[in-house]
């Protein structure tokens, strides 16, 4: 494979994995617990941007329970984030099949 083309090509990929990168900061998802008692908000990058909490569920004589509400929709909203990312990543890397066989390097 001619090496000006394989550079193109990588540089092509940085770009689009680059693009890739910058609209997944600005997808939102959202995971619940306790039909929607505990909502998380995650950028498609994973950040956890927000925790809701519905005030009935605040109970101080049982706390585990609020723990385990928000542990599942912290869990949940990064499920549906990595659910993005792949999503998104794949698209961008789309074109590196072409690259010889070097796609799985970048």
């Amino acid at each position: 494979m001619n090496m000006q083309k394989l550079m193109k090509e990588a540089q092509k990929a940085q770009r689009k994995m680059a693009e890739a990168q910058e609209k997944l900061a600005n997808v939102s998802v959202e995971g619940s617990a306790g039909g929607g008692l505990v909502t998380v908000t995650a950028s498609g990058d994973g950040t956890i941007t927000a925790i809701k909490i519905d005030p009935s569920t605040v109970d101080p004589e049982d706390v585990d329970l609020l723990e385990d509400l928000v542990t599942a929709a912290v869990n949940e909203a990064q499920r549906k984030s990595k659910e993005v990312q792949e999503s998104e990543m794949g698209e961008a890397m789309g074109g590196l099949g072409s690259m010889g066989g070097m796609g799985g390097l970048f």
